[in-house]
């Protein structure tokens, strides 16, 4: 079972560059959540500087700019490192930073989740829609022909481990949180992919290409393209067995 892997990493912008840095650093941070599903969180932090109150201890270097990292799995952070997106940041941007043996200097430090959360909004962002409505839809499921088959694929897309339970039925899990829920009901329209009767899921991811391209790789074929509506931007895809699949942005409740 693959398991998730965070770190903590150090730079430091050379003198008379920080605005140059914070300029290509935006854009790194930009071109890796639209181009590696596989990692999870990538934030960029300076030294904060709002509240006198708040003194870092040792006090942090002006110049240093630290990285907070989770990956799905040791191996999305070896494809992180060894990609096109940083590989070509440090060639194209690597004089920003102060260096050591012709690389940027860095401190890296390795973490493994033991406790804790992420809170993905406020309260007071969520309590009028769940006061409002009841019941989301909190389970689906997947009744397959070859339920190894389809396993293997999805684990292929979406990177999924699963739990077994009675009758070989596999269980997917995911962290506790409280993202926005949606649901909608509208009108069948055959001639329109994605509005055959019946029900649809979808299932929520950074950016939509990439875990698209991914499906379409591992055999699935396309259903409705990216598209934007009401605020809301998804796509969706049929699986190998021919179940539609859908995929949507994040978005706001």
């Amino acid at each position: 079972m693959s398991q998730t892997v965070s770190l903590i990493s150090e730079w430091f912008v050379a003198p008379g560059r920080m605005e140059e840095a914070r300029a290509a650093l935006s854009a790194l941070a930009l071109e890796v959540e639209r181009g590696e599903p596989d990692t999870l969180t990538y934030l960029v932090h300076e030294p904060f500087k709002g509240d006198r109150r708040l003194q870092a201890l040792p006090p942090a270097r002006p110049d240093s700019i630290l990285f907070f990292e989770t990956y799905r799995s040791p191996d999305a952070f070896l494809a992180h490192v060894d990609g096109p997106i940083f590989t070509n940041f440090v060639a194209e941007h690597g004089d920003l930073f102060l260096a050591a043996n012709g690389k940027p200097y860095t401190t890296v430090e390795f973490l493994a989740r033991r406790a804790g959360f992420v809170r993905t909004s406020g309260a007071g962002e969520t309590a009028e829609a769940s006061d409002t409505n009841s019941h989301p839809a909190v389970m689906f499921e997947i009744i397959a022909q070859n339920a190894q088959t389809s396993a293997d694929f999805y684990t292929e897309v979406f990177g999924w481990d699963y739990v077994s339970g009675t009758g070989g039925f596999r269980y997917i899990h995911f962290p506790a949180g409280s993202p926005p829920l949606l649901g909608g009901i509208g009108q069948a329209d055959p001639s329109v992919p994605g509005f055959a009767p019946g029900h649809n899921f979808y299932l929520l991811v950074d950016v939509i290409e990439p875990v698209l391209d991914r499906a379409l790789a591992a055999g699935a074929s396309p259903l409705m393209p990216p598209t934007s509506i009401d605020g809301y931007r998804f796509a969706m895809f049929t699986d190998p067995e021919g179940n539609p699949i859908g995929l949507i942005e994040p978005f706001q409740s």
